[in-house]
């Protein structure tokens, strides 16, 4: 494997007992320090992977690390890195059921404060991961992180290079894929939203491409009730996923 070196700015905080497993696990490059604020068995398990492969070990208070993170959601153990440890389409979807939906995926959204934003908010709201392209998208970044105060230590993170393909493979694992696009063929009041999905978001200005709205089983849109005819992706996505699960919360056997 190349050797990768990082610049400052490009540093970040990976918190979470199972985000930094993973990123152990991988074998991920450009680790260049573990900070831990507890010391039951799971945290003595990581900090000993992470001395086998000769990574710095600081261990400080859980005030300290939440200063050092930016949020108090780290689960007491966080890693200095370089890069976010995405998640793979595959392992996501190998879930047991219960465990793998909803879904949300962004096409192209390309502000890390959106991003951040959508995250905290999907996180918040029960979603079990979130799916975003590799290119022309903001990306997991120490801002994006920021704003999304800890929702990186508990929801997984897909980067894709093939989009529309990673909707067909949502679709032979059970899923359908609803589209949020304000023009969409019904409310999502009114749509049937009982079934597993994925919900779709947008980019801020252009909303979906059309290859991705192709793919979409249902269009749904979130109607105006008062004079702006629009919302931030960010807030739309949040209004939609509240109503997949008060939704879900309602239907009898729930």
């Amino acid at each position: 494997m190349k050797d990768r070196s990082y610049t400052a700015s490009r540093e970040i905080w990976i918190s979470g007992i199972n985000p930094v497993r993973e990123a152990l696990r991988s074998g991920m490059p450009g680790i260049r320090e573990m900070a831990a604020a507890r010391t039951d068995q799971r945290t003595r398990e990581l900090l000993e992977w992470g001395k086998n492969r000769g990574i710095p070990v600081r261990e400080m208070t859980r005030d300290g690390l939440t200063a050092l993170v930016g949020h108090a959601h780290h689960q007491g153990v966080a890693l200095r890195t370089g890069e976010y440890p995405y998640a793979s389409i595959e392992a996501l979807l190998e879930r047991p059921a219960a465990e793998r939906e909803p879904l949300i995926v962004l096409d192209c959204i390309q502000d890390p404060q959106n991003l951040g934003a959508i995250l905290r908010s999907a996180c918040f709201l029960g979603a079990r991961g979130v799916v975003i392209p590799k290119d022309r998208s903001a990306q997991i970044t120490a801002a994006a992180i920021k704003v999304a105060a800890g929702a990186t230590s508990y929801l997984p993170v897909v980067q894709t290079v093939n989009l529309a393909r990673s909707l067909e493979l949502m679709k032979d694992a059970g899923l359908w894929i609803v589209g949020l696009d304000l023009e969409g063929d019904r409310s999502i009041y009114e749509a049937d939203l009982s079934m597993p999905l994925a919900l779709v978001i947008g980019n801020e200005q252009k909303g979906m491409r059309p290859l991705v709205r192709k793919h979409c089983d249902l269009l749904v849109k979130i109607p105006a009730r008062g004079p702006l005819q629009s919302l931030n992706a960010a807030a739309a996505g949040a209004v939609a996923l509240a109503e997949v699960q008060r939704r879900r919360a309602v239907m009898p056997g729930s």
